[in-house]
């Protein structure tokens, strides 16, 4: 750490050099050296001093050195006694200076690209028509883009300096009436040369050299332009076809060769100062980049449209093999899904254990009712709901987790204060967890883990939450008052922050720094402030490690996970590319992509900050960040196991993956080219709304699998069609982490989609008459996510179904439905659906099956229906209406046991 000494130095060299900038850079060494990772800091600080300072130093003294000839030139041809400064002698060199400044300011922002170059290794795979690595095109290429436009950029600005000054000295020599008698110049008869030959021969020896300069690296911009075809996006082959192959490479290379001998031409010529010889080169590159635009595509409409599918198909193969390369999909794993259509009992009883997991609650409805139950102060919020697995007393199960995170801009206006902002409300605390499968008789989740402090089957020892999805504004800790810790009912519980997060403010220059920093002078003033106070920032976790590894590119959607007494956030990190070679391009945002790798896991602590990356993948820009800062990554080694047991695959990835996946699984040429096993992903129904189908997180027993893993699944139906064609598996468990399975389903027989259960739901009368009853009276049907879930061969479909009030809202879960494809029911819980659903059958009291007509069903359904109507009028006092529904409820029970008696 610095001595006061250094803080004065780095203090007194910020005021002089720039008291904002200066004080940026010291907060963020601080920052850097708090967090660990300094070394990367200085790194990128290091390389961007130096590119500057280099790019700055060259790009001055080539732009200087051609104001000098042009001045020099000048001066000659007119004479020191007739040359004149004017006002364009004032401004060329500062405008040469700012323009240094621009261009090495920019270079030193492309240190990424530059050290991406100098640290590259071979990939082992080429490309199958320049036969290059694809190393030089994820590294090689993009830095003799930089340098192709750099230079083009600066010639082209010298010359117009240089033009300038030689219009602004030299205007009177270049009229038709200036007589010409000096030695300085050449002459011929030509009419054609006779503005050539006005020009002094140095000026046009200087302007031809820079003329020269441009088609030369417009010659390379040509060449460069050959290997870009490998990532055209034109007609039915991504990279490069048949034309782009034959007509478009010899087109371009042509064109370069043109280019490079008109500009040899163009400064030889200052020698025979024939006009005839430059306009001779530009009129061939004129006509070439003519040709180049226009001549492809009148090859390919005459020549290759006629016999398409024939003279693509190599190059179809191309574009099929390195797409899926691209985008991870080389090495899914094919297999056959013998399907059976009928659900047997057999099937549910060997599978109880997948069928405990099943996750009847939706994440949008469960996360307002945790909001209206468990937030317990208004400046709490629960940001969203995750899915996770534990393992608890020896059984693995999944949960569905959110934490509790302090949101201050739900605070009383009153309340919002200074002191309250930054150093009382400073953390959330704890987290709420129920089982993905359990409800409680009144349709709430079972919680295993609720309240402040938490409570339940979970060892949450340390629950605050000090880094999160939600904290963006600075905290400071430590400081002379205490911190709220949370509520409860003898009153409020303070504490004091124990942990090592936060720059330390043990020095009036570093106070000083961050006043400065982030504009608020109390970082002086406040008497709160004391030697041990912590200042903590960038507290968003997203924020957090993009500002470590901006080259990265993070998950929108980090989890929470419980380990050793605390609560962790796993990110999921992305190294990505638009340089793969023959990939199809894919639009994220505002970019696109067409190489991707889900290489890095961030693991940062909610407590203290901290910041891990371990490196998933063996890949080459993720081995070549690692060679550029050999102190950020860790190997998934040295990841605690406790943590191993939680990573995934993460949605987002998965979700490029299908996107892609939907077309490139066809790997025969003529099936690909005409798309007749095109995809799409089938829809559900939320709140009115079609909407896709996102992939999900389930646990089941894999077909020739070996026990119940955590996968992510993504069900598939034909495109414009609406029967399931597959379904696809990523593996999130152990040694099969990462493992694509594409389970084929047959093409023989009808198999159920999404949509269509779903539309045999709405067609179901006795459901449709409950939604209709429910939907009354300020009350909403909300219908969760249809999952589809793989049962031994066969497949069975799940749907929670809530209640909510149309204000105040905090769903219910009251029925689920579910559906083996033919047949379709709804039921109280789970285990009673599923139990009506197998030949009709229900339990008794000793768990004995008894058989249950659709009539006496139908009467249950409406006899539960006029109880809960009674025990709402039970509860609002209205005693003529509770024995009105109770009535009703004994006439129907009377019916329901004579159907049972009848049967």
């Amino acid at each position: 750490m610095f001595s006061k000494t250094k803080y004065t130095l780095l203090a007194l060299a910020a005021i002089f050099f720039g008291i904002g900038p200066g004080m940026g850079y010291l907060t963020e060494y601080l920052w850097f050296d708090m967090i660990g990772y300094l070394s990367v800091f200085l790194t990128v600080l290091s390389w961007k001093v130096l590119i500057f300072l280099a790019s700055f130093l060259l790009i001055f003294i080539f732009i200087y050195l051609n104001i000098r000839l042009a001045r020099t030139y000048t001066k000659n041809a007119l004479g020191e006694s007739k040359y004149k400064y004017t006002d364009t002698d004032g401004l060329i060199m500062p405008a040469a200076i700012i323009l240094s400044l621009i261009f090495g300011l920019y270079l030193s922002n492309q240190w990424e690209t530059i050290l991406l170059y100098l640290n590259m290794a071979p990939t082992g795979m080429e490309d199958p028509i320049f036969f290059r690595d694809v190393s030089f095109y994820l590294f090689q290429l993009p830095l003799m883009e930089l340098v192709k436009n750099i230079s083009l950029s600066l010639t082209t600005l010298a010359l117009i300096l240089a033009g300038i000054i030689y219009l602004d000295k030299l205007e009177h020599i270049l009229s038709p009436q200036y007589t010409i008698d000096s030695s300085e110049y050449v002459t011929n008869n030509s009419d054609l040369a006779n503005l050539m030959d006005r020009v002094p021969a140095k000026v046009l020896m200087h302007i031809s050299v820079l003329l020269g300069l441009i088609f030369a690296i417009i010659a390379f911009s040509f060449y460069l332009s050959r290997f870009e075809i490998l990532f055209s996006q034109q007609g039915i082959v991504t990279g490069a076809g048949y034309t782009d192959v034959h007509v478009r490479l010899p087109l371009l290379t042509i064109t370069s060769l043109v280019c490079v001998i008109a500009a040899a031409g163009i400064i030889v010529n200052t020698r025979l100062r024939n006009i005839r010889i430059p306009l001779l080169g530009i009129s061939a590159v004129v006509i070439m980049i003519l040709l180049t635009s226009f001549a492809p595509a009148a090859y390919q409409q005459i020549k290759v449209e006629p016999t398409e599918l024939q003279l693509e198909e190599p190059y179809l193969l191309y574009n099929i093999e390195y797409t899926r390369a691209g985008f991870g999909l080389s090495d899914i794993d094919v297999r056959p899904f013998e399907y059976n259509p009928e659900l047997t009992r057999s099937a549910v009883a060997n599978n109880e254990d997948i069928i405990s997991n099943i996750r009847i609650w939706d994440e949008r409805a469960l996360q307002n009712t945790y909001r209206q139950t468990q937030q317990i102060r208004t400046y709490y919020e629960f940001n969203d709901v995750d899915t996770d697995r534990y393992y608890v007393n020896g059984e693995y199960r999944q949960f569905m987790i959110s934490v509790r995170e302090m949101d201050i801009t739900h605070l009383d206006p009153s309340a919002r204060t200074w002191v309250n902002e930054r150093l009382v409300y400073t953390h959330g605390f704890g987290a709420v967890m129920n089982s993905v499968s359990e409800k409680t008789d009144d349709g709430r989740p079972a919680l295993v883990l609720r309240d402040i402090p938490p409570q339940g089957d979970f060892d949450l020892a340390n629950p605050r939450i000090y880094y999160g999805e939600l904290t963006r504004d600075y905290k400071i800790v430590n400081s002379g008052l205490e911190e709220l810790d949370y509520p409860s009912a003898a009153g409020n519980v303070y504490a004091r922050y124990e942990g090592e997060g936060g720059v330390q403010l043990d020095s009036i220059f570093k106070r000083l720094a961050y006043a400065i920093r982030f504009g608020d002078v109390n970082f002086i003033l406040s008497q709160y402030m004391t030697e041990g106070s912590r200042v903590m920032y960038d507290q968003q976790i997203n924020q957090r490690a993009h500002k470590i590894a901006p080259f990265l590119v993070y998950e929108s959607d980090p989890y929470p996970v419980i380990y050793d007494g605390k609560i962790f956030w796993i990110i999921d990190a992305y190294t990505v590319s638009d340089k793969f070679p023959y990939s199809e391009k894919y639009r994220v945002g505002a970019g696109e992509l067409n190489y991707i790798r889900n290489s890095v896991k961030v693991i940062i602590d909610a407590y203290d900050g901290t910041v891990d990356y371990y490196v998933m993948d063996d890949e080459p820009l993720i081995n070549a960040y690692s060679r550029i800062f050999p102190d950020l990554f860790k190997t998934h080694e040295e990841m605690p196991d406790g943590l191993k047991q939680h990573i995934r695959y993460p949605k987002e990835y998965f979700r490029v993956q299908m996107d892609i996946y939907r077309n490139y699984h066809m790997t025969n040429v003529e099936t690909f080219y005409n798309k007749e096993d095109a995809w799409q992903i089938p829809k559900e129904y939320y709140r009115g709304s079609t909407i896709p189908l996102e992939p999900y997180y389930i646990m089941t027993r894999l077909p020739e699998g070996e026990g119940v893993e955590y996968i992510l699944m993504q069900p598939f139906t034909p495109r414009n069609r609406q029967n399931m064609i597959s379904w696809i598996a990523a593996r999130c468990d152990g040694p099969n982490y990462g493992e694509l399975i594409h389970y084929e389903l047959p093409k023989d027989r009808m198999i159920y989609g999404p949509n269509q259960i779903e539309s045999r739901i709405d067609q179901d009368p006795h459901i449709s008459e409950l939604f209709t009853l429910w939907g009354q009276q300020g009350s909403s049907v909300i219908r969760g996510n249809l999952l589809v879930v793989p049962l031994d061969n066969s497949i069975l479909y799940v749907e929670p179904v809530f209640i909510s009030a149309d204000e105040g809202e905090m769903p219910e879960l009251r029925r689920v439905i579910v559906s083996s494809g033919e047949t379709v029911y709804m039921g109280i819980d789970l285990v009673t659906s599923l139990q009506v659903l197998l030949r009709g059958e229900a339990v008794d009291y000793d768990g004995e099956p008894v058989y249950v007509s659709e009539d006496a069903r139908e009467l249950a359904e409406r006899a539960l229906e006029h109880y809960n109507n009674a025990q709402g009028h039970l509860r609002n006092g209205d005693w003529a209406g509770y024995g009105q529904e109770m009535e009703q409820v004994y006439t129907l029970l009377e019916q329901i046991s004579q159907s049972v008696a009848e049967s």
